[in-house]
């Protein structure tokens, strides 16, 4: 291994990816290196970020160590620069000198030092971490109140190793109050918890008042080695009936399969609920116990959107018209009208237009008046749809009608380039490639057409520029 510190570039360099170490090596030659100081086999020192306090970082042997900006793997570039400042200034071991000193000496030159503010703050965080560290919670809060809190939660979960379950949960309940998803900083700060005897009534509460998967999961974690007084914890009611669920899981988890149905089948009141039942029920295998619950919840919910998974395990188990019926009404679709039309025979046609007023889509439309040979409805369709549907139309009249498609294709090319932006130019350009499949010689006329007509716009001619060769051998067309 390297000796460390390191005595020139080659003890570190090799151990770190090149990208870091270019980087690294820049902050050095910009002069971001505030203070380099080595104790023992330790270097430390003060790197100015992006952030407008500097990072404090510290590197040991092997390459460990820590920094306080925001980057998820060490070395970092800002450890980089402080290996480099270090091997280039030398920094002295402060050790023997501290060593060196009396206890009078040493109790009298902390009293000087914490009158630096950032030495204060070093002391502060050292002499009594845990007190450090809920004013840290404290400037948090307040940052949150700001609108911001980043760099303080960041900060905050590079400390937590260094307190106790007090401190962890008043920085836990802080997250909460983040203005942005505090996701990540839970899972950080959960794993340290988890290791401090945690309580399993305050994680509950705090699931109940977030109820976010890291919580939940930590949750479960240690109440399947407490089972029964968490599913004492777990009686009674919620208002989400977050209790009800996670009370099923543990039973689930606990090996007490019966117990945790009879939970989700007490609290069968809402869509979600079948949902859970259904599900578990499927992974036990009792498929015909689940469809049973599907329907019922097909029946008592209607058009749901939430109920699509249930009514997509009703028609791939069974699909009877009732369940093809549900299913179109709530996400119409080709499988089902034709579904519809195979399995109700003449009375399908007695539905035929209720099922077609529930179709929104112009290119759906198209497809079934296709199938059906329906051509007044076809034309009266084209005639009628707006604008933005045209590409979605096209791509539907390929097969059968391609003098309509090109037609389609070439007009909304044309709105697209009309609406003088690049993105707008760019989907002109895949529409070209998508006539150019039907037919190339129109696809190139037209582009060169849209380029004579809008000569200065640099952006189009960038776009559809692969249009201006003598043989284009056909663009992309997704």
């Amino acid at each position: 291994m390297p000796p460390f510190p390191p005595r020139e570039e080659r003890d570190f360099a090799s151990l770190v990816p090149q990208e870091v170490l270019r980087r690294g090596l820049a902050y050095y030659q910009e002069g971001r290196v505030l203070r380099v100081f080595r104790v023992g086999e330790k270097v430390l020192g003060l790197v100015q970020g992006s952030a407008e306090a500097p990072y404090r970082v510290e590197v040991g042997p092997g390459l460990w160590g820590r920094c306080t900006c925001p980057y998820p793997e060490f070395p970092c570039k800002h450890a980089v620069a402080l290996l480099y400042a270090y091997v280039e200034e030398k920094a002295p071991d402060l050790a023997p000198l501290i060593e060196a000193l009396t206890p009078e000496e040493a109790r009298g030159l902390l009293k000087k030092l914490a009158l630096l503010p950032e030495v204060g703050l070093y002391l502060a965080e050292a002499l009594a971490p845990e007190k450090a560290f809920l004013e840290g919670v404290k400037d948090l809060r307040r940052a949150f109140r700001l609108r911001g809190g980043q760099e303080e939660a960041r900060t905050l979960s590079l400390r937590l190793d260094r307190v106790g379950r007090k401190e962890v949960e008043a920085y836990l309940e802080a997250l909460l109050e983040a203005p942005f998803d505090p996701e990540p900083y839970l899972r950080v700060a959960l794993e340290r918890y988890l290791a401090l005897t945690p309580r399993l009534s305050f994680l509950l509460n705090l699931y109940l008042r977030h109820p976010s998967e890291a919580l939940r999961e930590a949750f479960l974690q240690v109440a399947g080695e407490r089972g029964e007084e968490a599913l004492h914890l777990l009686r009674g009611g919620d208002g989400l009936e977050l209790k009800r669920a996670l009370r099923a899981e543990l039973l689930f988890r606990l090996g007490r399969v019966e117990e945790g149905l009879s939970a989700l089948r007490e609290g069968l009141e809402g869509v979600g609920d079948y949902l859970l039942l259904v599900e578990r029920l499927m992974a036990l295998g009792r498929v015909e116990e689940a469809l049973r619950y599907a329907e019922e919840a097909r029946d008592w919910f209607g058009k749901d959107p939430r109920l699509l998974p249930l009514l997509d395990l009703l028609v791939a188990h069974r699909g009877s018209p009732e369940d093809h019926r549900a299913r179109f009404g709530m996400r119409p679709n080709l499988e089902d009208y034709l579904a519809l039309k195979s399995k109700l025979g003449r009375e399908f046609y007695r539905e035929r237009k209720a099922l077609l007023r529930q179709v929104r889509d112009p290119a759906l439309l198209a497809r079934i008046y296709l199938l059906e040979e329906d051509w007044k409805a076809l034309d009266r369709l084209l005639r009628n749809a707006p604008p933005e549907a045209y590409p979605a139309l096209a791509e539907a009249l390929e097969e059968k009608l391609p003098e309509e498609a090109k037609r389609l294709y070439l007009e909304a090319a044309r709105r697209e380039v009309e609406k003088g932006t690049r993105k707008a130019y760019r989907e002109a350009a895949r529409l070209l490639g998508r006539l150019s499949r039907l037919d190339p010689k129109a696809a190139r006329e037209a582009a060169l057409a849209l380029l004579q007509a809008y000569p200065r716009r640099r952006a189009l001619k960038e776009e559809l520029g692969f249009w201006l060769s003598e043989k284009p051998h056909g663009p992309m067309t997704e």
